[in-house]
């Protein structure tokens, strides 16, 4: 898959719009395919974009922007209520949604039950 991904420290000269591994959807997961989304400049100095839930320092690269909208392309085992293919659309949760390549959300998280599904 396609992604822009932030590689170092700096602002929009530092993105990157390369291939990146498919993140696999376990569990209540479910894999966005996004159509659109947006990057804002406070993500470039924002903590979450560059630490973990417990403080340490998120590896590079980071995917950058967190509202976003596209269809669910993949569910994990538990994922019963959303369907590939259903219209979705949402702020994440900056801390717990990145992979390496993609948006995967855990359905069960209030971001997602309800607001994401269109």
């Amino acid at each position: 898959m396609k992604a822009i991904r932030l590689h170092q420290l700096g602002g929009p000269e530092s993105l990157r719009y390369e291939d990146a591994p498919k993140p696999i959807p376990k569990g209540s997961q479910v894999l966005v395919q996004v159509y659109a989304t947006a990057i804002t400049p406070t993500e470039f100095d924002w903590y979450p974009t560059f630490h973990t839930p417990e403080g340490g320092m998120r590896p590079f690269p980071i995917i950058l922007g967190h509202e976003f909208s596209g269809v669910v392309e993949a569910v994990g085992s538990d994922c019963t209520d959303v369907q590939v293919g259903d219209p979705i659309y949402g702020l994440s949760d900056w801390f717990y949604r990145r992979s390496s390549g993609g948006i995967l959300l855990d359905h069960s998280c209030q971001h997602c039950t309800k607001a994401c599904h269109a």
